[in-house]
């Protein structure tokens, strides 16, 4: 799964709501793209945004 703005996405490749990107990214075999941003921007929200806070 891609940004908007990512180099990567393929062309012609349908733009989702926030809501069905949440959906989408849940789902097995999907990947977001780190080199775009799209997994740092979702990550926080599908595992918690302690996730990426707590102190070793």
């Amino acid at each position: 799964m891609h940004a908007l703005d990512c180099d990567e996405a393929p062309a012609g490749a349908p733009v989702l709501t926030v809501g069905r990107a949440l959906d989408v990214a849940q789902q097995p075999g999907v990947r977001l793209c780190s080199l775009c941003g799209a997994a740092a921007e979702l990550d926080p929200v599908l595992k918690g945004f302690e996730y990426g806070f707590r102190e070793p």
